[in-house]
């Protein structure tokens, strides 16, 4: 998908020593190279451009340069009014002509190029925030292609933030140029940047692609995680019936697999889906069956996470002393696989263990450790609801003002992310608190 520019600004007159030429025209620059090959095929690429704007490592890929020669050419462009900064180190093509290129069949090498760039990119940005992830087998990417690394997870988080409406944008042209493999595993690499910001349409629209590329593709492993996370978002979305279909479709599949791995994927999923639609019984019979099959295929990060979900669905059923149990075992796997996100997980339930068995000051900890967590991981989602429930128990232990800060926080984040039904909520305890 090509990009559509946005409206060219008025130029600016052209000047030749500070004063404007008679008639107009650019004049001749000190020391301007001549446009030379290098220089064209770099104003006709920037034009296959499917995302807003480019950084200047895409930019190396897209050009297969290195990174100084695309940042010369990017600035020469900018001189030549072929392009702006919209950011440091960052430029978009202006709507005018693009240049000639020496031969159209570069631009399928570029736009492939372009994918690999963002492909690779995303994977090496999820596993520096969730090394717990499985791994992926992505292809070498194509000659030129110089995917992106970073050296703390925080640069990670910024580079999928900035570089949000352009991953968008690059499935896209995964799409249209018939990348079924890399549509699939770019959703996968986004998935869990999209749980932890609450982007739940961008979640949806990736998976419907995935799920189309996955069928196509014909792979039962890549069909049962498609089907897993298309329930997850539109469980997240509010169409529970959708995402309850999405799930036994999974499951099927997963059992003819008969890896336990995908199976214990897909009933975890699934036990998520059921607590959504309110069926807490249904729930805890799938948390319980995922983290015995997570157990056995020795993915321990998720047998945390799903015996968490059982403590949590025992908690909402009112077995609060089996609760107690799975979420002590969920944390201690959690620390002992240095598993930040379960140990987040874990703590935000135990706190809500304390609070509903009146021990307000110890759910206080729990929550606030987990906040601590939550902001450390980007995990944002997660951090609204700890907030909220934080707020609860600093009301508990008659700390009102603490508690509509908390409250505030979690309504706005709750916002941010179209969790309306929740901010009302909080909304409605602000108002029964400040009487």
């Amino acid at each position: 998908m090509v990009h559509a520019h946005l409206s060219a600004p008025a130029r600016r007159p052209a000047v030749k020593d500070g004063a404007p030429t008679g008639d107009g025209k650019t004049p001749a620059r000190f020391g301007h190279a001549p446009a030379g090959p290098a220089y064209q095929h770099a104003r006709h690429l920037l034009h296959l451009l499917p995302g807003p704007d480019i950084a200047v490592p895409a930019a190396a890929s897209l050009l297969a340069v290195d990174a100084g020669r695309a940042a010369a050419l990017l600035k020469q462009l900018v001189a030549d009014e072929v392009c702006e900064p919209t950011a440091p180190g960052r430029y978009r093509p202006l709507p005018t002509a693009p240049g000639r290129a020496d031969s159209r069949h570069g631009d399928t090498a570029a736009r492939r190029r372009l994918v690999d760039h963002y492909l690779h990119s995303a994977y090496r940005a999820d596993q520096i925030i969730a090394p717990h992830h499985p791994e992926l087998p992505l292809a070498a990417v194509e000659p030129g292609c110089v995917p992106e690394e970073w050296a703390s997870r925080e640069a990670a988080l910024a580079w999928l933030d900035e570089e949000h409406a352009t991953l968008a944008a690059v499935r896209e042209l995964a799409v249209d140029t018939g990348r079924r493999l890399a549509v699939f595993q770019l959703a996968n690499c986004l998935n869990g940047h999209y749980v932890r910001r609450g982007h739940t349409a961008q979640q949806l629209e990736q998976w419907a692609d995935a799920l189309r590329a996955a069928h196509a593709l014909g792979d039962p492993e890549a069909q049962i995680t498609a089907h897993r996370y298309a329930g997850q978002a539109a469980s997240r979305a509010g169409r529970h019936t959708e995402a309850v279909a999405h799930l036994e479709r999974a499951v099927r599949i997963a059992e003819r697999h008969g890896r336990a791995g995908p199976q214990a994927w897909a009933y975890y999923i699934f036990a998520w889906v059921q607590e959504m639609a309110g069926r807490n019984e249904a729930a805890l019979r799938h948390a319980v069956c995922a983290a015995g099959l997570f157990r056995r295929a020795q993915q321990w990060g998720a047998e945390a996470d799903a015996l968490n979900a059982a403590g949590w669905y025992h908690t909402r059923l009112g077995d609060l002393g089996q609760a107690e149990r799975y979420c002590t075992r969920a944390l201690e796997i959690a620390r002992q696989h240095h598993y930040r996100g379960g140990e987040a997980a874990a703590l935000d339930s135990l706190g809500l263990l304390a609070q509903q068995t009146g021990r307000h000051t110890e759910a206080v900890a729990a929550y606030r450790a987990a906040l601590e967590l939550c902001r450390a991981l980007g995990n944002t989602y997660q951090e609204a609801g700890a907030l909220d429930r934080l707020g609860d128990s600093y009301a508990a232990t008659g700390r009102p003002a603490q508690a509509r800060d908390a409250w505030a926080r979690a309504i706005d984040m709750y916002r941010d992310q179209h969790r309306l039904q929740e901010a009302r909520s909080v909304e409605r305890r602000i108002a029964a608190n400040s009487r």
